[in-house]
């Protein structure tokens, strides 16, 4: 029975709402899917990527999986109904759907971002890879010591008692039910669920750290009130209507799920029959449901109807398998079987475009943008220090407006102060920032010990934190530093570029009047060519005269 049909019950985690069209949006295509292995099945724009991998890890093999799926058809699937795809509300505001459709903290996606999540080839380097990882079990490298390493620093790494009821014969022959107790490490518990649902431990270890965080959750403490004794790992049922921990363990206590055992077996086993198993063998694929109904092997063919794709997501959260990558890579590293025998299935779509880059509501007119490079989560932290306050965590291609290039050095870093697309300034290390692209209508930029400001600039456009006057001349503090303001074109100190800063450069110029102090001259330049002359002479005037403002 095909897996659509066979499932009874919809799974939803705790940071997402899952929406099932109630109606066929578009007619049901057939599509014709594909696994072929190797580097040099893949399309090109793929190719380089997989080969610098490869060159890192000489034993991991790469499957092409060919989905047989537009392009342009897979976009209007994912964005017929509001809410399957979501991100974190606070997210930049080019990630958020117009449709406002927002449940526990996560806003409906917009397109854009959900095009970026979606196209494989944003996330081909050797962490956000694992997300492509087929995540089977291997007898070969899961063991006890593996997964216990693969728990460190979680509530998973520890010993427990727990009861179960089994079936005992009495003196007498008949089976009676009886209590017996075990302690057993969550990682032999986690082994055994893994062999049951042939599934990956380190995934499963995954899994529930996704679900109910490092420190565990009201789903798996045992003693939420009206569900007392009852468990759920996987927040399988949790959905966002209501209360999501209520719902998950009504749902628990509906299966019996009354220890810790019994839910993570019962668990993995559901979540393994119902995607693992069943086709949906990798993170993104649980994330992403385009793929059939079986696990294809290399050369093997399969027809798949549109009927029976896309709405089948364990999760909601674009960011999801990302996130998971992550954690996988580092389980594999801390077990040093990173350089192992292992098989990523990447899916490939018809028809895509040359790129799909992460949206921003940042463009060129708010200043220099740089753009990170790093593939883990990089924090903003409220002063130039590893010891700063986290204020955010941004993502790999997330654009910046650089404020100060390396304006400070500590804890071994350089540090950037920047601004992001939702106006909050802080502090990133120098080294995870890439250039991208010149700001063309900055309205300041420091220099040395002075600000150099636009006319009609803010306090607020410099900092949050910024006191002082906007005049040529005046002290200006951020974050506690002195600066001296430099307003383009005041050369007088009025805050104004105006007709008599003209004749001030005018007679600057002639030699008749010199400027003697340095900020002033600074001001006189408006062109920053380091020289006063008729070039800038020229600007003030269209100032005046057209409203023509000075570039930085």
């Amino acid at each position: 029975m095909m897996k659509k049909i066979a499932i009874l019950f919809i799974i939803v985690t705790l940071l997402s709402l899952l929406v099932i069209p109630t109606n066929q949006v578009y007619a049901a295509t057939n599509y014709t899917q594909k696994l072929q292995t190797g580097i040099d099945k893949f399309p090109k724009e793929y190719q380089d990527a997989l080969n610098q991998i490869k060159k890192l890890h000489p034993k991991w093999n790469f499957e092409a999986y060919y989905t047989g799926i537009p392009w342009n058809t897979l976009i209007l699937n994912e964005t017929a109904t509001h809410g399957r795809n979501r991100v974190i509300k606070s997210s930049d505001s080019s990630w958020l759907c117009t449709c406002n459709n927002i449940a526990s903290g996560y806003a409906c996606a917009s397109e854009g971002i959900i095009k970026y999540y979606l196209d494989p080839r944003n996330f081909l380097n050797e962490v956000n890879i694992f997300q492509f990882l087929e995540i089977s079990y291997n007898a070969n490298i899961h063991n006890i010591d593996g997964i216990k390493k693969a728990m460190e620093g979680t509530f998973l790494n520890k010993e427990i008692t727990y009861t179960l009821i089994e079936k005992q014969k009495n003196s007498e022959g008949v089976e009676e039910d009886v209590e017996k107790q075990y302690t057993k490490h969550y990682a032999e518990i986690v082994l055994e669920a893994a062999k049951q649902s042939k599934m990956s431990p380190y995934s499963i270890v995954t899994k529930i750290i996704q679900e109910v965080g490092t420190k565990g959750s009201d789903s798996v403490s045992g003693t939420y009130e009206g569900y007392k004794g009852y468990y759920n790992f996987f927040n399988l049922g949790a959905y966002d209507t209501g209360n999501a921990i209520v719902n998950a363990l009504k749902y628990a206590k509906d299966k019996g799920w009354n220890n810790p055992y019994t839910a993570i077996i019962a668990g993995a086993k559901e979540i393994a029959n119902s995607y693992t198993n069943a086709g949906q063998n990798t993170a993104y694929f649980y994330k992403w449901d385009v793929v059939g109904t079986k696990i294809l092997k290399a050369g093997e063919t399969q027809t798949v109807s549109s009927s029976n794709m896309f709405w089948h997501q364990y999760m909601t959260n674009v960011q999801d398998p990302t996130s998971q990558s992550k954690s996988l890579y580092n389980t594999y590293v801390k077990n040093k079987i990173l350089d192992g025998d292992l098989n990523f299935v990447i899916p490939v779509y018809n028809d895509m475009p040359t790129e799909n880059a992460l949206p921003s509501g940042l463009t060129a007119e708010d200043g220099d943008l740089y753009y990170v490079n790093c593939t883990d989560g990089l924090a903003v932290r409220d002063k130039p220090s590893t010891s700063g306050k986290k204020l955010g965590t941004l993502y790999k291609n997330t654009l910046v407006v650089m404020l100060q290039r390396e304006c400070a050095e500590a804890n071994g870093y350089k540090w950037d102060k920047v601004k992001l697309s939702n106006g909050l300034t802080g502090y990133i290390a120098s080294k995870y920032l890439t250039f991208k692209t010149k700001g063309i209508s900055k309205k300041f930029e420091y220099k040395d010990s002075n600000i150099i400001i636009v006319p009609g600039a803010t306090l607020k456009d410099i900092d949050s934190s910024a006191t002082g006057e906007l005049k040529t001349g005046a002290k200006i503090k951020v974050d506690g530093k002195e600066y001296t303001a430099v307003v383009l074109g005041d050369t007088n100190g009025d805050g104004k570029s105006s007709a008599g800063d003209y004749v001030l450069i005018k007679n600057h110029i002639m030699q008749t009047n010199l400027f003697n102090d340095n900020y002033k001259k600074l001001a006189a330049d408006v062109n920053g060519d380091d020289n006063i002359s008729a070039s800038d002479y020229v600007l003030i005037k269209n100032y005046i005269m057209k409203g023509t403002n000075f570039v930085l």
